[in-house]
């Protein structure tokens, strides 16, 4: 290998293993990622974005467990994810120019720790227990963002070295523009179990990925436009609901806490945000 090519293939090992796919030990990076990157000639045709997504719901899936005090993963896609559908958590916004990545856009402060850090917590998790379907912005990439990006409708499995989640849109169809239903069970593994001289869990799906990624096109969610657009962008179907409480945690703390009131921003339709847009532009 040439020395300009080590080079390269050092820049994208640290890029790559500090920002998508960070783990818990804050200065040491995957070695699975060298493995894709040896061929520099194929690097640009991976699917670097749903590699790092699978990798980033396996951290979550991590988080939520009991004893769990710490998330990595690509933060930075998660926090951007929040501002985007969740309004009250938003900090302010610069306007920039349409070929920016849009992530960029936040402006984000760093507060200071202590007191003030546990009572900003304890005032989200009340906020996140008194919102309610009005206080999301459904459809933040705008109504057709489905058609315009077939592969953002794609159902199955997604994967990054041993990092296998099960994806599936039709889970929250409302980001579509489509009304919510109650969606199919989801995929589940053939087995899983966890060695003893191993921390992670070695998981088999029915026939290899190879065969589940075989017809691609057989994996998109195909949706009846003319039967499922929303009327509304929280609607729902009358018994997705009552399924979705019995699956679910409704409330984050005690319900006989207090709760505080919300300030809820104004939200506006996508039509207006582009002739707000336009006129910041060009005033």
């Amino acid at each position: 290998m040439k020395i300009r090519d080590l080079e390269v293939q050092t820049y994208l090992f640290v890029l790559l293993g500090s920002t998508l796919f960070v783990d818990m030990s804050r200065d040491r990076l995957r070695p699975a990622i060298n493995v894709f990157l040896k061929d520099q000639r194929r690097v640009a045709g991976y699917a670097w974005g749903a590699a790092a997504l699978a990798y980033l719901y396996r951290q979550l899936g991590m988080a939520t467990r009991v004893g769990s005090k710490s998330i990595c993963g690509c933060l930075t896609l998660l926090q951007a994810w929040i501002y985007e559908y969740f309004p009250l958590f938003r900090p302010s916004q610069i306007l920039q120019a349409p070929d920016a990545p849009r992530a960029s856009s936040w402006v984000c402060h760093r507060f200071a720790g202590g007191d003030d850090a546990r009572q900003r917590l304890v005032r989200y998790r009340q906020m996140l227990d008194e919102m309610s379907g009005e206080d999301v912005s459904w459809t933040p990439y705008g109504r057709d963002a489905g058609t315009e990006v077939l592969r953002s409708l794609y159902t199955g499995v997604i994967r990054f070295a041993d990092v296998a989640e099960g994806y599936d849109p039709a889970r929250c169809r409302r980001q579509f523009g489509y009304r919510q239903t109650i969606p199919r069970t989801m995929m589940v593994p053939k087995d899983v179990y966890r060695p003893a001289s191993c921390s992670t869990y070695i998981v088999f799906w029915e026939g290899s990925m190879d065969q589940l990624w075989g017809n691609l096109l057989s994996h998109f969610l195909h949706i009846a436009i003319d039967s499922d657009l929303c009327e509304y962008p929280s609607e729902a179907d009358e018994d997705y609901m009552d399924w979705y409480r019995t699956r679910s945690h409704p409330r984050i703390i005690n319900p006989d806490s207090s709760g505080v009131s919300l300030q809820r921003p104004v939200l506006v339709d996508e039509v207006s945000y582009v002739i707000i847009v336009q006129f910041l532009m060009y005033c």
